[in-house]
């Protein structure tokens, strides 16, 4: 018999030590139905935050390498075109 369950629906139980006050600081600010929505919507913003900044710091990074070879190429170019100047 196959499964009709998709990847997201896959769901895994798992136990979390949270410090009381943060506890009932989500129970206080909490807008939804249950704690587990709070927690899944919390992480699931977070790693997207997090894959943000990971996305931005390899951007970064792309940059100062690409601005390192253009400012070597240009070093390379600038006499030659200089030269075709005078």
């Amino acid at each position: 018999m196959e499964s009709h369950y998709s990847m997201s629906d896959l769901r895994v139980k798992t136990t979390v030590l949270l410090e009381k006050s943060l506890l009932e600081e989500i129970d206080k600010m909490n807008p939804f139905n249950t704690r587990k929505d709070f927690l899944n919507q919390a992480c699931k913003a977070y790693l997207k935050q997090l894959r943000r900044r990971s996305i931005d710091e390899e951007l970064a990074r792309a940059c100062a390498e690409s601005e390192t070879e253009d400012l070597s190429i240009n070093e390379e170019w600038e006499p030659v075109v200089l030269e075709g100047w005078k």
